[in-house]
């Protein structure tokens, strides 16, 4: 009951302001030290403890090496050329090929009176050059380069590149023209070569027909090739006709003549190449080509050129 006033007030004062027990006022107070804060780690939860098992720092270390993100380049990569295709050599050897045959013909001029021998060489090298600018003129998809042309052009070019070949062959070649002065616009070196390619194929043709073989021993006449060249005034054009009166073409045939099938060319391949790329020639001068079979005998080739595209 009587208590000392002092102790009350000090115990009132310890309780309202939340004091800590008196007995460490005196001591040192621990809060005043300043004790270092652990840096946190970056990336790293604050709960992450390192463990420090050898086999665990392994574990990390080959997982931290598989994990490497691949490096990638940022500039983009061409795709590789594709190889160029055996076909894309075609003109080329076309090209080399006729550059040679022109070369030839030079010297031959140099060399009068050439052997036999020497004139079919190069009459069979004349030959092959055409086949294989037939085979370019098939993958060909350009427009053809016009220039006029005029009936008297393609006849005598006709004869010049034909001949040869009938003769060796034994075989007569003649060609005539209504209007010479006639003209077209035309590529003169496709037409040329889709007429000669056809005199080759024709020629061909009748080398591998056994029926052929009856005209060695006199039993039929000769055979012949006659082209001729007719001018058509209303829609002006110029009709080339190819005209064999011993050529045989079976319906069969006659269908798909120029469609180069293998089962119709399978004796004579060059001439289904020849002939298919002389339909092409004509198509992309805007013209057209067909063949007619004779009740009588023999096959004509027709072409057709208009004057103008």
């Amino acid at each position: 009951m009587n208590e000392p006033a002092g102790e009350q007030v000090t115990e009132l004062h310890n309780h309202d302001l939340q004091l800590t027990d008196s007995d460490n006022l005196d001591g040192t107070d621990d809060a005043d030290e300043e004790v270092p804060a652990a840096k946190p780690r970056e990336g790293l939860p604050p709960a992450f403890r390192m463990r420090h098992d050898a086999h665990y720092v392994d574990e990390l270390m080959s997982r931290s090496t598989d994990a490497a993100p691949e490096r990638t380049d940022p500039r983009p990569h061409a795709a590789p050329a594709a190889p160029p295709s055996p076909s894309s050599a075609i003109p080329l050897i076309a090209e080399r090929l006729e550059s040679i045959a022109a070369h030839s013909g030079i010297v031959r001029g140099q060399q009068p009176g050439t052997s036999l021998i020497a004139q079919s060489i190069e009459v069979e090298f004349a030959r092959v050059t055409r086949l294989a600018r037939a085979a370019a003129v098939l993958q060909d998809r350009e427009a053809p380069l016009r220039t006029e042309l005029s009936g008297r052009e393609i006849v005598d070019a006709a004869i010049r590149a034909g001949s040869p070949v009938a003769r060796l062959a034994g075989i007569d070649l003649d060609a005539t023209v209504d209007d010479p002065a006639f003209t077209i616009l035309a590529e003169p070196g496709l037409v040329l070569q889709g007429i000669a390619g056809t005199i080759d194929a024709v020629v061909d043709l009748l080398l591998a027909d056994p029926r052929r073989r009856r005209t060695a021993e006199g039993r039929h006449p000769a055979a012949r090739v006659s082209i001729s060249l007719q001018t058509v005034r209303v829609r002006p054009a110029i009709i080339l006709d190819v005209f064999c009166p011993t050529l045989f073409v079976s319906s069969v045939l006659a269908d798909r003549f120029f469609e180069n099938a293998s089962d119709d060319y399978r004796a004579v391949p060059a001439a289904g190449v020849l002939l298919a790329a002389a339909a092409h020639i004509v198509r992309t001068h805007g013209g057209r080509a067909d063949v007619k079979r004779h009740n009588a005998a023999g096959a004509t080739i027709t072409y057709v050129f208009p004057q103008t595209p």
